[in-house]
């Protein structure tokens, strides 16, 4: 298997391919970035083709499909791309196979409450089912009228098998859907960052100077995390998942400080911000590979001061970024001094399972 860490901006796009015995190969794909990683405006004014408009195309070219798509949560640099795509496209559905995704009709339902328009996606103006009318068609409507979804709410310590693969969920658990119900549109996107970063100081001066806050955002609590087992070899993808909820799910699973998880890599939560990482998410997770999916725009994520926590409990860590324009932004000659056994790596062929 073959996991590549496709450029989103600041979202997350996550491509995997599994040769299968039979010459074939499936997808996987986990979120879709946001709007601007299916398709942008250049700096001509021209529109381009974003990684996910070029996986799109790639796929159909090869004869090949979206076999799952992993939707983690709501938030637009997760799950914009994909909103765009089918509103751009109107074949879309035909490409997909299977989706998980937990909408907010699904938690609705298993809560046994109403389910009202605040929890409800619509993709804009959307014409690909019936070319007469052109208006917002609700995109768990989509998925369902074309048998795209498998309508299964997922929650931590769930385990699903599928063409060969594990997954084990650690995120999230029952608290933090019903926390989602009615949330969507009223919270605020990100509470945890400032609007600048904090890549003037050393890695010694934020681990000296560190005080961990976790992550307040219902939207990101309610992401899907989970182990990834193929042929033995495990990976962790977190999504933008809360690090309380992922250890407690952890050590249900028998994970411990003395025994912990051996991970081929860790998916770092919310793009590195420092409020989704902490000292014993990383105890329990043996891995010396780290991948940071940013831009550093918009939100200035990742932090550093969550690169330093993750440098500092490992210092042979390798901390791969899809956008390697950004390691001389964060780290200075002095963090090289300070820790010489790290290593800030371009993580463009992605990786091996």
């Amino acid at each position: 298997m073959h996991v590549n860490i496709l450029k989103a901006f600041n979202g997350d796009l996550l491509w995997l391919t599994l040769h299968n015995n039979n010459d074939t190969i499936t997808n996987i794909i986990i979120d879709s970035g946001p709007g601007n990683a299916y398709q942008f405006k250049n700096k001509k004014g021209k529109l381009q083709a974003g990684e996910l408009q070029k996986l799109i195309n790639y796929l159909r070219e090869n004869g090949q499909f979206v076999d799952l798509l992993i939707l983690t949560h709501v938030d637009d640099d997760h799950i914009g791309g994909l909103l765009k795509w089918f509103k751009k496209d109107e074949d879309a559905k035909n490409l997909i196979k299977k989706v998980w995704f937990n909408s907010g009709r699904l938690i609705a339902e298993h809560f046994k409450q109403e389910d009202t328009e605040e929890n409800v996606l619509f993709v804009d103006h959307y014409d690909g089912f019936d070319t007469s009318i052109k208006q917002g068609a609700k995109f768990e409507d989509l998925l369902e009228e074309n048998n795209l979804w498998d309508r299964r709410l997922i929650k931590a310590l769930d385990q699903i098998e599928v063409f060969g693969l594990k997954f084990h969920f650690l995120s999230p658990d029952y608290y933090k859907l019903d926390a989602l119900l009615g949330k969507w549109n009223k919270e605020a996107p990100i509470t945890d960052t400032s609007g600048k970063n904090d890549y003037g100081f050393s890695l010694n001066e934020h681990i000296s100077h560190d005080v961990f806050v976790e992550d307040k955002s219902i939207h990101n609590g309610s992401s899907i995390g989970f182990i990834l087992d193929y042929n033995g070899k495990k990976a962790v993808f977190l999504g933008d998942a809360h690090p309380i909820q992922v250890t407690e799910s952890l050590k249900d699973l028998g994970y411990s400080r003395e025994e912990p998880l051996k991970a081929e890599f860790l998916k770092v939560s919310h793009h590195g911000s420092k409020a989704n990482t902490n000292y014993e998410l990383l105890e329990l997770i043996d891995t010396d590979n780290y991948i940071i999916s940013s831009n550093g725009d918009k939100h200035q994520l990742p932090d550093k001061q969550s690169l330093a926590r993750i440098i500092n409990h490992n210092n042979k860590a390798k901390i791969c970024f899809n956008y390697p324009e950004m390691i001389n932004e964060i780290f200075k000659p002095e963090d090289y001094e300070a820790f010489p056994g790290f290593l800030a790596l371009d993580i463009e062929k992605g990786f091996k399972l």
